[in-house]
């Protein structure tokens, strides 16, 4: 998919490339305007076959059973219901094809665990892509250069050349489409067409930047198989059923959702620094040696760092929280848009 990027982004426009390198300097706190964003940090991994939804459904946290006409959120975890990979999922039934979108690293690490499964299904598994790439969309009227009027949330809508999601009920929508489509899309674009709305085109990072603000986290190569799915707040977005039959890990999720309280959650903070923090750095209590959090995802704003991390509960009801080291600087806790239960007691 990179190489894809690669040559799409080569190819763009004077007026788009001063665009887009406008965006590497500063991401849009509150987008004003609609934005295009070119996901470069994500890719696909495609399960194919008459028996592709059942096989994920004894893999990973989310209802396969329901991904007709829509987004899934889910996670694939290990033994001990830790994260191992997380996505989005959708389905095209025509061509016996589920997709599932990642962070980059991911397909190929996912795959290798999901392959010694399939041998037992109709299913195959590839990491491969040459004809696709990921955009988003933010903001509701950039919705109109793909033709669509409007989606419901999580609704997803197979089109002649690719997939349009919503990703809950943000203004968010997750695009999987041919390179010809995105090349259509940049096209229309630069000639300020009625159909692309002035639609800017950014970097990822206005898109993490939003899924950061909508409290969406996502698992990377360097936080696998550190959290639970509750502690990523994947009950509270879609991300579990509890409904659905055994999967990887169910038994420990399960039993952590009916005992009703977590030690730990992921919460939404803004840091003045100018360094990006990593996924897994530390978060501490002030004059404290012990972690009490880790950063999940973290994109840089106009007003420093703005991150999601995984952090323990009681560490929220006292003292100030600090990035890297005791004395490092200073976390300030900023709203989710939905409300954080089943807290510890």
């Amino acid at each position: 998919m990179q190489n894809q990027w690669k040559t799409l982004l080569n190819e763009l426009s004077p007026t788009l490339q001063k665009q887009l390198a406008a965006q590497r300097q500063a991401s849009a706190d509150s987008p004003a305007t609609e934005y295009l964003s070119c996901l470069t940090e994500f890719e696909t991994l495609s399960i194919t076959g008459s028996d592709r939804l059942t096989f994920l459904q004894g893999q990973m946290t989310c209802d396969f059973t329901a991904i007709e006409g829509k987004l899934l959120l889910g996670a694939n975890c290990n033994l001990k219901g830790r994260a191992s990979a997380t996505f989005y999922a959708i389905d095209n039934a025509a061509d016996e094809t589920t997709q599932l979108i990642l962070p980059v690293g991911q397909a190929t690490f996912l795959k290798e665990l999901l392959d010694k499964y399939a041998l037992f299904s109709k299913a195959e598994l590839s990491a491969e892509n040459t004809d696709h790439v990921i955009i988003g969309l933010i903001g509701e009227k950039s919705l109109a250069i793909t033709g669509l009027s409007s989606l419901d949330s999580n609704q997803s809508t197979n089109i002649a050349q690719g997939n349009i999601s919503r990703v809950n009920d943000t203004n968010l929508f997750l695009c999987v489409v041919s390179t010809t489509l995105a090349q259509q899309w940049f096209d229309a674009i630069s000639e300020g067409s009625n159909t692309s709305n002035n639609l800017t085109i950014t970097q990822q990072n206005t898109w993490t930047q939003q899924q950061i603000a909508s409290g969406i986290p996502h698992v990377t190569t360097d936080s696998q198989d550190l959290f639970i799915p509750q502690e990523l707040n994947y009950d509270l977005i879609n991300g579990i059923s509890f409904t659905k039959g055994c999967y990887k890990g169910q038994e420990i999720i399960a039993r952590l959702h009916y005992r009703g309280s977590y030690k730990q959650r992921t919460c939404r903070f803004q840091c003045e620094t100018d360094i990006e923090p990593k996924p897994g750095t530390s978060i501490y209590r002030e004059n404290t040696d012990q972690p009490c959090g880790q950063v999940i995802q973290s994109t840089t704003t106009n007003s420093g760092v703005e991150l999601l991390a995984v952090i323990k509960v009681k560490a929220l009801e006292s003292e100030p929280l600090h990035l890297e080291q005791k004395d490092g600087p200073i976390l300030h806790g900023l709203t989710l848009p939905y409300a954080i239960t089943n807290k510890e007691e």
